[in-house]
């Protein structure tokens, strides 16, 4: 997602400052540069356009449902303690299509970005992930593997969506363990989302069929599991609203 950076700000001419009032030679910075930063924080995240900035814990409707209900107010408690999150765990929001997991997700690097908390926060969509670094192996690609790899390794905050949708063919497997593992040593911090369980299938498979042992293993050393089960698709309900109207 682009940038939308704001026409120049009348109060201080674009400088960043502006003169006390009373006082020449003395000035203060202009409110206008707190507003920049967090839209250049929101385009270094490459949250998806889809996602911001109607995604926040404020307008994660809740549909006055206790699992829904409960899921927001971890991840609120997520958002407040950041950086300092429970020994340095993530999330691993899991639940079927359409359950509110991403918006939760998207919602967790929006309020610490608004709220002015300090890191590097990255969300990668795991299905478009894959598909970069495949494109990367074309003679005439300007960005290779490396380059695409390395802001998920070192992001102090990632969110990557959609864990375990893509089939787990040798490739799949060993770039998700390459950036799972990477980060796991580095003790960095990882929110996941999956449409996969760990007690049910979907699809005939568990989470630990489409990501493996040693992956599920290290995620629950590395996550809260936030389970979201029984909620139905949101999509679907909505569209089934505005048929109604």
């Amino acid at each position: 997602m682009s940038a939308i950076l704001p026409a120049t700000c009348a109060r201080c001419n674009g400088s960043g400052w502006i003169p006390l009032s009373g006082d020449s030679l003395r000035v203060e910075p202009c409110g206008c540069q707190g507003d920049l930063r967090r839209r250049q924080r929101i385009a270094a995240s490459t949250i998806p356009r889809r996602y911001y900035p109607h995604c926040t814990l404020e307008t994660f409707y809740d549909k006055n449902n206790a699992v829904l209900k409960s899921a927001r107010n971890r991840v609120r408690e997520f958002v407040d303690a950041w950086p300092m999150t429970i020994d340095g765990r993530g999330l691993l929001l899991m639940g079927g299509c359409g359950a509110g997991k991403t918006h939760l997700a998207v919602a967790a690097l929006v309020e610490i970005i608004h709220s002015g908390k300090p890191g590097r926060l990255l969300f990668s969509n795991f299905q478009d992930l894959i598909q970069e670094i495949q494109a990367s192996f074309d003679p005439d690609a300007a960005v290779g593997k490396a380059e695409i790899l390395r802001p998920l390794l070192e992001a102090d905050l990632l969110v990557l969506d959609e864990l375990g949708s893509q089939k787990p063919t040798q490739f799949v497997q060993d770039v998700l363990y390459y950036v799972i593992n990477s980060r796991y040593n580095t003790e960095r911090t990882t929110i996941f989302t999956t449409n996969y369980y760990d007690d049910a299938s979907v699809e005939g498979q568990r989470l630990q069929d489409r990501v493996g042992d040693r992956l599920r293993s290290r995620l629950h050393e590395m996550t809260e599991l936030i389970s979201i089960k029984g909620v139905p698709d949101h999509r679907i309900a909505n569209k089934q609203s505005r048929n109604i109207l």
